[in-house]
């Protein structure tokens, strides 16, 4: 077994990441206060071995899909009814956010087959379709399920597909997800450790390089990251959720009149700062009913409501339901997903012969 993760490697893929100009003017750092929070419930290391002439279709995945190319060539279709197919070479990265059937072929023209219907087996953690000598393709994937309680905040800002290329920061998330994919096949002392700062690591990567985009995604919210007059603004917000803000407090933080905030806060988020500030709460509390025992009005004291009634009030606004229902359902669902994952992480498909793991070709 290779030796999994080094010093020295893992210095290499942090300063990759996060080298950066110091000569820009500073401003509170509101990716970090958002990441704080949006930290994955679950990831699965994937991956896939093939032959040229292969095209499999995917179910679709409500998360974050990665494929990057460790070796080789592949071609990507982001939605399974497109006729186009992007190419990837050794060291490109994708990022499919939407949640819709995709393909992954490893020749322009392979006609498609459903995933289901395709055999491979188990081989060093990785899918092996055919012969594995005759494999020409290595890929690494993962399929990332962040905080369902607030990940609509950043997805719904994030463009459906980022290719994102060797020298833009594609091969630096080729070589935190190979890491990834030696320590869960290890599984070494220490490893889940590694893997959950690699996959924040992963995640952060395809923001920044979202956050390149002049329009910076659909939404208003990755703009408004790199908004100097928001950013302190936002900054408040997100680091005291509780206190009774108004809007001359944020509008001075802004260095902005209150009619002139107002505006600029809307035409960049899309909605006013105080109904911001409530979502924000809503969706902070979400989680803590999830992940807490917490009695209500112990989470509506803690997030700046009056009272129980007042928090239940809003709550079932925003969300439709009850803080009490929110706890049982969202607990539900978060067993749910995590039974899930680790039948997919121990290899459950249709069809897949294990093999037994040996170190890999890399």
């Amino acid at each position: 077994m290779h030796c999994l993760l080094s010093a020295s490697t893992l210095l290499e893929v942090i300063c990759a990441v996060f080298l950066h100009d110091d000569s820009r003017t500073a401003m509170p750092d509101l990716l970090s206060k958002f990441l704080e929070t949006l930290s994955p419930r679950s990831y699965v290391a994937t991956g896939m071995r093939a032959s040229s002439g292969l095209a499999i279709r995917y179910d679709a995945f409500a998360g974050l899909k990665l494929i990057c190319v460790d070796h080789g060539a592949c071609f990507v279709s982001p939605s399974a009814d497109a006729d186009e197919r992007i190419e990837l070479r050794e060291g490109d990265a994708i990022a499919l956010v939407a949640p819709q059937n995709y393909i992954i072929a490893t020749s322009a023209d392979a006609p498609p087959r459903e995933s289901r219907d395709v055999k491979f087996r188990l081989s060093d953690g990785l899918a092996l379709y055919g012969d594995s000598g005759c494999a020409s393709v290595r890929l690494f994937a993962g399929k990332m399920v962040p905080d369902k309680a607030v990940a609509q905040f950043f997805f719904s800002a994030l463009p459906s597909v980022l290719v994102i290329r060797r020298d833009e920061g594609g091969d630096s998330i080729r070589r935190m997800m190979r890491i990834i994919h030696y320590e869960r096949l290890g599984r070494e002392p220490g490893a889940e450790y590694a893997t959950s700062r690699l996959i924040d690591l992963v995640m952060l990567t395809v923001i920044r390089f979202a956050l390149q985009f002049p329009d910076a995604g659909r939404a208003g919210l990755f703009l408004a990251m790199k908004d100097r007059r928001l950013v302190p603004a936002l900054w408040l917000i997100h680091n005291e959720p509780a206190r009774d803000w108004t809007v001359d407090m944020l509008a001075e933080a802004a260095h902005m009149s209150r009619p002139r905030f107002s505006a600029h806060f809307r035409s960049i988020i899309g909605m006013p700062p105080m109904d911001y500030l409530v979502r924000w709460r809503i969706r902070l509390a979400v989680q803590r009913l999830r992940d807490t025992d917490d009695p209500v009005k112990v989470i509506a004291a803690s997030l700046g409501f009056k009272t129980p009634v007042a928090f239940a009030r809003t709550f079932r606004r925003q969300e439709g339901i009850t803080p009490r229902k929110s706890r049982a359902e969202s607990r539900k669902l978060l067993q749910a997903t995590l039974e899930s994952t680790l039948r997919e992480a121990d290899g459950e498909a249709p069809f897949a012969e294990k093999e037994t793991m040996t170190k890999a070709d890399v």
